[in-house]
């Protein structure tokens, strides 16, 4: 799927960042793109992707990786998943070239002001409005005095301020924070130990976890297991809440709250053509990396006409107003015309032996990215870290 050898054929070059949590996150990605512009991704020979690992996908390796592919591999174009913090290094590389980059990322970032540009379009998952609908809803739900808790790894990101903006907006007061101790020598052993003394000590009006991979199954077994199931109401990031961690913590009864920017169960006739060609093709179900990559495709296929004449000045310009309704709405992959604001479900969740079920309660608020309360967030990233979320 990623080479060909066609001389004709539009050589994309695609930054892959390893990922301990999605290994086979850039083939789902892939084959979500493929499909989503009507092609086979096994046999089609019009687009070739061309790797180059970036190892934990920071801004230097990153940055490698571009130079590599454009002065070597001769790339017509540039994509990849990436961070929004790494931009700084890479735009000057796009822009001095007027090469087109069209990534992908989880949204784990707002975007930065100063590092868009007319040649740089993504494909966002948006995570950060989920997690500020969130705040703003249990703020309204629950009170102030609530507590939020994720390792360190995670604190790097704009998650936790993202919700803690939402809260404020609610209507503010105080909110605790915990982040868990880090072991350098092991930085995936979580020690819980202390937070859960905390919680069951202090019974804050609800307990917001933003945990990743494994990270997220560790702590809902915790939580059952110390008999806060229930008792207290828990508020989990949406990624915790994908069906394939949540198969990990079946039959433990668990009762949680999140939100929800996509629903695989939603019953539209594109979502349910969506799940139907990429299980038809892979054998699996769908992930929020097969969305991403196939709401892109979508995008392609409608400018597929000049992409083949390589026709960059004209793909460019149709970028930074295409809008496509895939399986989740209306998306559009150009933030100065305005990220399209997603459906923000809030979304009750039971986790049972037989299946899971998630009831949507409410909808959560929305902001544009550029809205101006999130200066003071874009201003303060508090690790700096630059790989992407779901790469740790």
């Amino acid at each position: 799927m990623f080479f060909n050898t066609d001389n004709n054929t539009i050589k994309i070059g695609f930054l892959n960042p390893h990922s301990s949590y999605y290994p086979y996150y850039a083939q789902h990605l892939l084959t979500g793109f493929f499909l989503g512009m009507g092609k086979d991704p096994g046999s089609q020979k019009e687009i070739q992707f061309v790797p180059h690992y970036t190892d934990t996908g920071s801004s230097s390796k990153t940055k490698e990786g571009v130079k590599k592919l454009l002065n070597f591999d001769r790339v017509d174009m540039i994509s990849g998943l990436i961070s929004y913090s790494v931009l700084p290094e890479i735009v000057p590389l796009l822009e001095s070239r007027e090469k087109l980059g069209f990534f992908f990322d989880s949204g784990e970032y707002i975007p930065y002001f100063d590092y868009l540009s007319p040649n740089t379009f993504f494909s966002s998952n948006q995570l950060w409005q989920s997690e500020y609908a969130l705040g703003q809803w249990a703020r309204k739900e629950y009170g102030e005095g609530g507590l939020i808790v994720m390792p360190l790894l995670e604190s790097g990101y704009h998650l936790h301020s993202a919700f803690q903006t939402g809260f404020t907006m609610g209507g503010g007061g105080q909110i605790l924070l915990s982040v868990l101790p880090f072991d350098q020598q092991n930085p995936h052993n979580l020690d819980m130990d202390k937070v859960f003394r905390e919680i069951k000590k202090k019974a804050p009006p609800f307990v917001h976890a933003i945990f990743t991979g494994d990270g997220g199954t560790e702590f809902f077994k915790r939580w059952v297991d110390e008999g806060l199931n229930k008792q207290i109401p828990l508020i989990v990031a949406e990624n915790m809440i994908y069906d394939e961690w949540l198969q990990d913590v079946a039959g433990l009864d668990i009762e949680c709250y999140s939100s929800l920017l996509y629903d695989p169960a939603k019953s539209s006739m594109q979502n349910r053509m969506f799940k139907n060609q990429f299980q038809q093709t892979t054998g699996q179900q769908v992930n929020i990396f097969a969305l991403l990559g196939y709401e892109g495709g979508l995008a392609f296929k409608e400018l597929y006409g000049e992409l083949k004449k390589r026709n960059w000045a004209k793909v460019k310009s149709l970028l930074q107003t295409e809008h496509i309704k895939g399986p989740r709405g209306e998306r559009n992959f150009y933030p100065d015309s305005g990220f399209v604001l997603p459906e923000v479900n809030i979304s009750k969740v039971k986790v049972g032996r037989a299946k899971v079920d998630k009831q949507v309660i409410g909808q959560g608020k929305r902001l544009a990215y550029n809205n101006l309360i999130f200066d003071d967030i874009r201003k303060s990233i508090p690790s700096g870290w630059q790989n992407p979320l779901f790469c740790v």
